[in-house]
C-alpha cells in the first residue's frame, strides 16, 4: 500500500480504530464514512475526487460484493476490501495486512458457496438436504482437489462472501483444520464457516481452536435434537477457546421439496426458494444448488432419474468458456432443475433413521392440497422474514 489512502466505510468507531493503526504505520489516511442506503448514488459522486488514491472499502463482509460491482461499474478496478465483521481488525494483535486485502476488481465476487469435508455424518437425519444419511462411510474430501479447485474459481472471482464447509458431518475428516487454513489461504476476504451439528467440537484439540480462531474461522452449529441436549457443554468449550460460534434455531421440523415430476416452469419454484443463495463446489464443478449437485446419491439408491450434477447447469470450472460475471448472472435466474422442485417445502418432524430403513418418500412431496397450495402459499409470503431471521442468527456470538 502507498500512504495515500482513502478508507470508505459503514462504521465510522471501525474505521477510526483502522485509521488509527495505519497513522502508527506512518499512513494519514482519509475517511468518507456513509450510514446512507443510497451507495450506489452516492459513491459515483465521490469518486471523482478520490482518483489515483488508494481505496480501502472497511464494510461488513455480506455487502463487498455490491460496492464492489458499484466501483466496477465507476472505472475502478484495482483496490482493497476489509471485512471488519469477520476479520476481527479491532484486536490488538491483528496485523493490518490480514484484514486489509487486495482485489482485483476486474473480477465480479461470488456471494456464497458450500463445500463438502466429509460425505457422512454422525447423525443419520431423515431427509438430509445432503442425502448424507444414504452414505457408508465418511469419505472425507480429497485435500489436493480441494486446494485445486478453489484456486482455479480465483481465476473467475476476485472473492467468495461466504465458504461453509459442511458435510455431513465436516469434524469426521479429521485433516478439517488444514482445508480451512486452505481456504483462508486462497480467498482471505472470506466469511469461513464450519458447519457442524457440534456433538463433536469438545473432543477437538484445543490447539485446533486456537488454529480456527486465527484463522477466522466460524462455527455454523446446526442446533438439532441431540445437540440442544449439549448445547451448553458446547458452546462453553468454544467460548473459553475463544472462538466464534452461531447456534441455530432448534431444528426440530425438516423439510422436503423434491417432485416426482416437474413443473412446467421454474419460475415459481426458484422465487418461493429461500436457499438460492447455496452455490456447491466438489471436483472442478460449481452449481448454483447444492440439492441438485448431491442428488446423484439419491438417483443412486432408488434407481432414480433426477438430472444430477453432471448436466449442462453445473458448470465445469476447468472447461467453460463463461466468466465470473456470467456465471452470477446463470446462477440468479431460474434453472430447469428448478422444476423438480415444489414451489413450497413440506415440513415433518426431525428424527434419525436407520439407513435400512430409508425411503425415497422422505425427499419426495406428494401431491395433495395442502402440499400444492397452501405451503406455497406460506413460503412465499414468508421469505423476506425468513431470509432475515437466518441473517440475524448467523451473526457470530463472539469474537
Amino acid at each position: 500500500m502507498n500512504k495515500n489512502i482513502v478508507l470508505f466505510g459503514d462504521n465510522k468507531k471501525i474505521c477510526q480504530e483502522l485509521k488509527s493503526r495505519l497513522y502508527e504505520t506512518g499512513i494519514n489516511a482519509e475517511m468518507h464514512v456513509f450510514t446512507s442506503r443510497h451507495l450506489s448514488r452516492i459513491i459515483p459522486e465521490v469518486i471523482p475526487a478520490v482518483k489515483g488514491k488508494q481505496i480501502v472499502l472497511v464494510f461488513k463482509n455480506e455487502n463487498l460484493k455490491i460496492l464492489t460491482e458499484i466501483f466496477n461499474k465507476n472505472g475502478i478496478t484495482e483496490l482493497f476490501v476489509c471485512p471488519w465483521d469477520t476479520h476481527y481488525i479491532d484486536k490488538d494483535n491483528v496485523e493490518l495486512n490480514s484484514c486489509i486485502i487486495p482485489v482485483d476488481n476486474s473480477k465480479p465476487r461470488l456471494n456464497h458457496v458450500e463445500i463438502e469435508l466429509c460425505e457422512g455424518c454422525n447423525l443419520n437425519c431423515k431427509g438430509c438436504f445432503q442425502f448424507s444419511n444414504l452414505v457408508e462411510g465418511k469419505n472425507p474430501a480429497n485435500y489436493n482437489a480441494f486446494v485445486n479447485d478453489l484456486k482455479q474459481l480465483k481465476e473467475f472471482f476476485w472473492g467468495i462472501g461466504k465458504i461453509r464447509l459442511l458435510g455431513g458431518e465436516p469434524l469426521l475428516n479429521s485433516d478439517f483444520l488444514i482445508f480451512v487454513k486452505a481456504a483462508r489461504e486462497i480467498f482471505p476476504d472470506s466469511d469461513i464457516r464450519l458447519v457442524s451439528n457440534g456433538l463433536l467440537i469438545p473432543s477437538l484439540n484445543k490447539d485446533d481452536l486456537t488454529e480456527l480462531k486465527n484463522c477466522s474461522c466460524i462455527f455454523d452449529i446446526s442446533n438439532y435434537p441431540p445437540t440442544q441436549k449439549k448445547i451448553d457443554s458446547i458452546t462453553g468449550y468454544l467460548k473459553e477457546a475463544g472462538v466464534s460460534y452461531t447456534v441455530s434455531l432448534p431444528i426440530n421440523i425438516f423439510f422436503k421439496s423434491l417432485l416426482s415430476k416437474p413443473l412446467e416452469s421454474p419460475d415459481t419454484s426458484f422465487n418461493n426458494c429461500i436457499f438460492t443463495h447455496c452455490h456447491a463446489l466438489a471436483a472442478g464443478r460449481l452449481a448454483a444448488c447444492t440439492h441438485q449437485f448431491y442428488i446423484n446419491r439419491l438417483n443412486t439408491a432408488f434407481d432414480l432419474n433426477f438430472p444430477a450434477d453432471e448436466s449442462d447447469e453445473v458448470i465445469d470450472i476447468y472447461n467453460t468458456l463463461l466468466n465470473g460475471w456470467e456465471i452470477n448472472k446463470i446462477f440468479d435466474s431460474p434453472r430447469d432443475f428448478c422444476r423438480y422442485c415444489s414451489t413450497g417445502m413440506v415440513p415433518f418432524k426431525w428424527k434419525t433413521v436407520s439407513r435400512n430403513k430409508v425411503k425415497a418418500n422422505d425427499w419426495i412431496v406428494k401431491n395433495t392440497f395442502i402440499n400444492v397450495k397452501i405451503f406455497p402459499f406460506l413460503q412465499k409470503t414468508m421469505k423476506s422474514f425468513e431470509t432475515r431471521l437466518r441473517h440475524f442468527v448467523q451473526q457470530p456470538k463472539i469474537r
